[in-house]
């Protein structure tokens, strides 16, 4: 039972907001109280850690759940998302977006990512996908004075919506073909049927689509771009990190014997989804709509490392992978912290470092890791990604990769030369109260970033992330 203390925790945390959702609590006070509770759920996984990766689970669950090193490194970096989703909320606008409702919904969403990476079987799976998106749904829309935010919602919905239906026809195709849905048992298969083939496709489709990939980005640029910063950067942070998780339990770990025809499909994804990426990205002027079409691109650094396993390890994807998220947190943290839900184009953000330094400094820092500058946490991880292509003799994902970040040197830089050396059209407006907030935040996003990336308190490293 101690070994799903973290799960319990949780599932409380979500029954305790869904009666403080008709109170009159505060939101300094709600927001507290979940940021208190959060860190309890992510120090319970750290306690309990010896009990989680023996195993011991109780007997209601040890059919439906896995419990292993791959899962708990996933669920300890969505407990972290979940306390930067709430801290971005500190900064939200009361009277049109921020409701107690959304409190009980990120709960219930984040218990819901932390289901699809523990779940053992194909349709439990589809169930913690559901919860995580149908709350995820409900979040976006909750802004009702923005059309942009019902819009991205509804449009989220129904894409969706459709996508389910692919995952549950794969899903009947593998079962009517093998008999079983538990990915330890499909692991088994050494050679599939074209119908399983089939199957496993759609359902990978539909993984695809989470986390917004080649062939299916279009909704996440409007999507994301629709929703408030605070809820775009949860998306693009914990439920993308999510998603991946459960493509390389069902793809990789747990793979039968369509290895060979998914490393292919890998590969394709890789290129495409970065040259796609950047191509979107070195148009753009909104400093939003720049991370998220440079998301894709950094999907398709993470197949780097799905399309190279083959049998070995899979550290470096799930190094780049958390580190990406986390660094996405603080990204859409910070400027939601300094211009809320304002449109950020890079005029706005214009001679930033006079008004917030040191906001400016971690955006600045953020932006370096993203392209990959040493000393940087990104550096550290693309290294990993492109040794793992060398490595697997796929030079050519490698090359593809430098390419790119070469190519994703310009809108980052662009970003760099507005805070610094633009003038600003009008100067952001700081509080003091607000700024010592921002400075604690950006101070937190800097010591990730740089002692994450020289391995000096490292988090990954205490958890010891080796993906064999």
């Amino acid at each position: 039972m101690i070994a799903i203390a973290p799960f319990l925790l949780s599932i409380a945390a979500i029954i305790a907001n869904i009666f403080l959702s008709v109170t009159k609590i505060k939101k300094p006070v709600l927001l507290g109280l979940n940021l208190a509770f959060w860190a309890v759920v992510l120090v319970s996984f750290f306690a309990f850690r010896g009990e989680i990766l023996d195993g011991e689970l109780p007997f209601f669950v040890a059919g439906f759940i896995v419990l292993g090193q791959f899962e708990l490194i996933l669920c300890v970096m969505i407990c972290a998302l979940t306390l930067i989703f709430f801290a971005t909320l500190y900064f939200s606008d009361d009277k049109s977006y921020f409701k107690p409702e959304l409190i009980a919904l990120a709960n219930l969403s984040s218990f819901g990512m932390m289901g699809m990476v523990i779940s053992s079987e194909i349709i439990t799976t589809l169930i913690f996908i559901e919860i995580a998106s149908i709350s995820i749904y409900a979040m976006i829309a909750l802004n009702s004075l923005n059309s942009k935010s019902i819009e991205a919602a509804f449009k989220y919905f129904l894409l969706s919506s459709f996508m389910s239906a692919f995952y549950l026809l794969g899903a009947a195709m593998i079962f009517g073909m093998t008999q079983t849905t538990i990915y330890e048992l499909l692991s088994k298969i050494t050679s599939p049927s074209f119908i399983t083939t089939i199957g496993v496709l759609l359902v990978i489709a539909m993984i695809f689509f989470k986390i917004a990939i080649f062939g299916f980005y279009r909704w996440s640029i409007d999507v994301y771009y629709g929703a408030s910063n605070s809820i775009t950067g949860y998306l693009a942070g914990a439920f993308k990190l999510a998603s991946f998780g459960l493509l390389i339990k069902f793809a990789l770990l747990y793979s039968g014997g369509w290895g060979e025809i998914l490393a292919i499909i890998f590969a394709v994804v890789a290129v495409c989804s970065m040259f796609i990426g950047n191509f979107l990205s070195l148009k753009e002027v909104d400093v939003k709509k720049i991370l998220i079409a440079a998301g894709i691109v950094h999907a398709g650094y993470i197949f780097i490392n799905l399309a190279s396993f083959s049998g070995e390890s899979l550290f470096a994807g799930v190094f780049y992978l958390c580190i990406y998220a986390v660094t996405t947190g603080f990204a859409f943290l910070i400027l939601n912290s300094l211009f809320g839900d304002n449109q950020t184009t890079l005029e706005s953000i214009a001679g930033l470092y006079k008004s917030s330094p040191l906001g400016a400094l971690a955006f600045t820092i953020i932006c370096l890791s993203f392209i990959g500058f040493p000393y940087t946490v990104g550096f550290l991880g693309k290294v990993y990604l492109f040794s793992s292509a060398f490595e697997a003799s796929n030079a050519y994902l490698a090359i593809f990769g430098i390419i790119n970040t070469i190519l994703s040197v310009y809108y980052y830089l662009r970003i760099i030369i507005s805070i610094y050396f633009n003038e600003p059209s009008q100067t952001v407006q700081v509080t003091r109260q607000k700024s010592i907030w921002i400075g604690i935040l950006s101070v937190l996003a800097i010591a990730f970033v740089i002692l994450e990336g020289v391995g000096a308190l490292s988090i990954l490293g205490n958890l010891n992330l080796i993906m064999d």
